[in-house]
């Protein structure tokens, strides 16, 4: 068994290693995170549950387009300590208004997921109002992948990979290889609330960006603490040591992913006139 874990953990940093793109929380994390958001649907909107199937299949694809893409993988992170506003505890949320101190370049290179995540919603909504199956569904499986990135705690700084505190690497071992063993325990944490409408969009994406930033210390910590006593960063016991000091805020992230995409599909959905399930061709 160790032997064949030893194997796969040495077949994924292969991979890695001629990828330049990340998997922010891989294919089963973002998988869970569609399937379960439509659990947070309320009676309303009962008949959508059926976009189940859907976004668990589906809400990998933007991962997939970064190869012919080249403007998609920008829209998968944003290193929002890079921005002294953010740093002084005023973040701003304009883009408009950052391109008056930073240039487009700038910004781009830091990565614009909360703008992504908005024009994709903002699509959605215009989705739904059109009755639009295919669209829906293309920008339903889109906003699922935006808002699973925004609650990635590596994918909202700067020192996105360790690469700055001699932890290089960690991006892959938390997201991929930790997640993947624990998926099913994480399949059975969620706790379900109401759904709430969101009347700013911009300013609920980037509270829950801002939240991840901060929780992102504890995996750091977590992996210094699981290195300290294991003399290495690979290996069953690393992996065990990093899930008992990131299980819980590894939960909360994958909860809090679900349950407010959710009420974006939700927000879109009302924003569009709650257009009746059976129209939507």
């Amino acid at each position: 068994m160790k032997q064949s874990l030893r194997n796969y953990y040495f077949f994924i940093i292969i991979i890695s290693l001629f990828t330049n793109s990340t998997f922010p929380w891989g294919d089963e994390g973002h998988s869970l995170i569609g399937r379960m958001s439509t659990q947070y649907f309320p009676k309303a909107m009962k008949e959508f549950t059926t976009y189940k199937d859907y976004l668990n299949e589906h809400s990998k694809d933007p991962d997939s387009r970064k190869k012919d893409d080249k403007s998609e993988g920008m829209k998968h992170f944003i290193d929002i300590d890079f921005y002294k506003e953010f740093q002084n505890g005023k973040m701003v949320f304009s883009k408009d208004s950052l391109l008056k101190s930073y240039t487009e370049k700038d910004i781009n290179k830091n990565g614009i997921l909360p703008w992504a995540t908005l024009e994709t919603y903002n699509k959605l909504t215009k989705a739904f109002k059109d009755k639009n199956k295919d669209k829906v569904l293309l920008y339903i499986t889109d906003l699922s992948h935006y808002v699973g990135d925004g609650h990635q705690p590596m994918h909202s700084l700067t020192n996105y990979d360790g690469q700055l505190s001699g932890q290089k690497g960690l991006h892959f071992r938390y997201e991929i290889t930790m997640v993947d063993a624990n998926i099913k325990e994480l399949e059975t944490s969620f706790k379900y609330k109401e759904v709430e409408y969101v009347a700013n969009p911009l300013n609920f994406i980037f509270a829950y960006i801002t939240n991840t930033n901060i929780l992102s210390s504890i995996v750091f910590d977590a992996d210094t603490y699981a290195f300290n006593l294991c003399k290495q960063r690979t290996g069953d016991e690393y992996y065990r040591l990093l899930w008992f000091r990131t299980s819980y805020i590894t939960k909360l992230e994958i909860n809090d992913a679900a349950y407010d995409l959710a009420c974006l599909i939700y927000s879109a959905w009302k924003d569009a006139g709650k257009p009746s399930f059976k129209k939507i061709k």
